[in-house]
């Protein structure tokens, strides 16, 4: 007798279509499809095959409005026209009805299935491949200083303080200070940057104690080339770890931070700014920065965005993505991740505390603001790459729409588009512009 497969509870819930007429039933009686489109003899076919049981298994219910449906295009002259129907080109191919993908991209396929399923943002809908291109890897300043340079100017700036206060988190003397300092801190860093063989593991809290008496005792245009050995150091994931786990003044982060102003000298703003830059290199120490320091943040993007000086707009703008990259980042997650149990949802959490409507709202201004000032091709690019990534996926949409549409961004940004050919815009900062523009703002209103 021959042998029979039972069906697994996953493939009972994927329908197999063999004609047009059958096809279309099935998009009368469900709010949507997934389909998928496949040869038998075609390897990747075979390896989409588990990831979509896997989705049917998952996702689909006798109660749910979506349909898993797959075609064999070798099965019969009927479902061959199936494919010809809706123009399918190669296999695998999954559409959505209004989705397309071709291969076998795991992460998209888990994202635009959970968008499918769960459509809960307005822009779920829209293909931004410009904005996708971007890619979400922080901007990094890895340039190394001349360390013999760099302590002569330390050393100077330390034997020129006449008086020295203990503060009450430290007791180190300036005789401490500077043996620390030279005798610890420098090397290590300098070590790390050079491929040498790291020196002992330091003392990462008296290397705070350090950095807490020197930002006492030294004026604040004396402090960059200290900003500077942390803003190298940070890129040590050791280094960015420890920092993770500091709150509030006790983080050589939120000291620094807490010290500028408007006011602040041009290298004290520049080495800050590059260094809170370099801080988004590790994830951990990115999000304690937002829980923690997102008011100063918004304050010191707001008047850096439109400095006079192009390297501080340039640096504060590399700054603004790498918030929004990040924040980007864990809101994909938790898009693929949808409604599965155990789905973190820790973006949720800080967007609806810390991280509130007014806050992202501030920071577009700004950002908006900026842009419209700029002239410089490339810093334009990296504020437009930072605006389209504080709306696309933002849990405060209609607060930011309405914004952006009583601030014209759209007209300004198409303005600034139609302009761009005269101050060194690429071609691909041109397209991002556009696509920002046209897709991301919506027209004016008056308010």
């Amino acid at each position: 007798p021959l042998s029979t497969v039972t069906p697994t509870p996953a493939t009972e819930r994927i329908h197999s279509c063999t004609s047009l007429p059958s096809f279309h039933s099935l998009l009368q009686e469900h709010r949507g499809v997934l389909a998928l489109f496949t040869i038998e003899i075609c390897h990747l076919s075979r390896r989409a095959q588990p990831l979509f049981e896997e989705f049917a298994r998952d996702k689909s219910s006798n109660s749910s409005p979506v349909a898993f449906v797959q075609v064999d295009l070798n099965a019969t002259r009927s479902a061959a026209a199936v494919g010809i129907e809706f123009g399918v080109r190669a296999t695998p191919t999954f559409m959505f009805f209004v989705y397309e993908i071709q291969g076998c991209d795991v992460q998209q396929l888990r994202m635009q299935l959970a968008m499918f399923l769960h459509p809960v943002h307005p822009h779920l809908a829209l293909s931004l491949p410009a904005l996708d291109l971007l890619g979400l890897e922080p901007i990094l300043f890895k340039w190394v200083p001349d360390f013999d340079t760099m302590s002569k100017k330390l050393r100077s700036f330390l034997d020129s303080a006449t008086t020295w206060f203990q503060p009450f988190d430290t007791s180190l003397s300036k005789v401490d200070t500077m043996l620390v300092l030279f005798g610890t801190v420098i090397p290590y860093v300098k070590a790390f940057h050079t491929s040498q063989c790291l020196p002992l593991h330091p003392l990462f809290d008296l290397w705070h104690d350090v950095t807490s008496s020197m930002s006492w005792n030294m004026p604040e245009d004396q402090l960059f080339p200290l900003l500077d050995l942390w803003r190298l150091a940070l890129l040590d994931e050791k280094v960015s770890a420890w920092c993770a786990d500091r709150n509030g003044l006790d983080s050589p982060l939120g000291l620094f931070l807490s010290k500028a102003c408007k006011w602040s000298s041009k290298k004290y703003l520049l080495t800050l700014l590059r260094m809170l830059s370099n801080a988004f290199s590790n994830r951990g120490l990115g999000w304690k920065i937002l829980l923690s320091t997102q008011k100063n943040l918004a304050i010191l993007l707001e008047h850096t965005l439109v400095h006079e000086d192009t390297d501080i707009r340039k640096s504060a703008s590399s700054l603004a993505f790498n918030i929004f990259a990040r924040l980007q980042e864990l809101r994909i997650e938790n898009l693929c991740k949808g409604d599965e149990e155990g789905a973190d949802h820790l973006e949720m959490e800080i967007s609806m505390t810390l991280l509130n409507a007014e806050w992202e709202a501030s920071i577009a201004c700004a950002v908006l603001a900026a842009i419209e000032r700029e002239i410089d091709g490339v810093i334009v690019h990296r504020q437009v790459a930072a605006l389209g990534l504080i709306v696309r996926f933002s849990p405060f949409i209609d607060h930011l729409l309405q914004l952006l549409g009583a601030s014209h961004a759209q007209r300004m940004l198409r303005n600034k588009f139609g302009n761009g050919g005269n101050w060194n815009m690429t071609e691909t900062a041109c397209v991002l512009l556009q696509e920002v523009a046209s897709n991301l703002c919506p027209p004016s209103v008056s308010v």
